[in-house]
């Protein structure tokens, strides 16, 4: 199967939505391109409602693996370095999951009011139901997820 920056399709779990797409970590413009493809996949499924809460957490999850999730053998555009952001459709959450290519693990720290840096993982943590991170012991890397409650029906 060809590689695509943008792979839209459902899942093999019944009619479950998915989508997904690789973020260029060369961009400058890494965030806003998840920004704008969180807002694109969350409306589309008419989630409008969450809608901003989504689009934070990816962009502060997508930040943190552009940032820290890049292994030092890796060059800006290998495929080492790549960063793909993903959506799918639970029963009753909208899960979010940035993969990197980084096995080292988030670290959820309290920043100093002063501090421009150590917010992403609070901001995700307070808008999110519960977040986590898993790494697959035959892959290189990690997924760090977070899960954000659908509105009641």
């Amino acid at each position: 199967m060809a590689s695509t920056p943008n792979l839209a399709v459902r899942s093999g779990l019944g009619s479950t939505p998915f989508a997904a797409r690789r973020i260029p970590v060369a961009s400058h413009h890494c965030c806003y391109i998840a920004r704008q493809f969180t807002r694109q996949t969350v409306r589309r499924w008419n989630l409008h409602s969450i809608c901003d809460d989504a689009v934070q957490i990816a962009s502060e999850l997508v930040a943190n693996a552009v940032r820290h999730g890049r292994p030092d053998t890796a060059t800006a555009d290998s495929e080492q370095a790549g960063v793909w952001l993903a959506f799918t459709l639970r029963p009753r959450t909208l899960l979010c999951v940035v993969r990197d290519p980084s096995r080292l693990s988030p670290r959820l720290s309290t920043p100093q009011p002063w501090a421009e840096h150590h917010r992403g993982l609070p901001i995700v943590n307070a808008l999110s139901n519960t977040w986590g991170w898993t790494t697959a012991p035959q892959a290189q890397g990690k997924s760090v997820w977070a899960r954000v409650a659908l509105p009641a029906a």
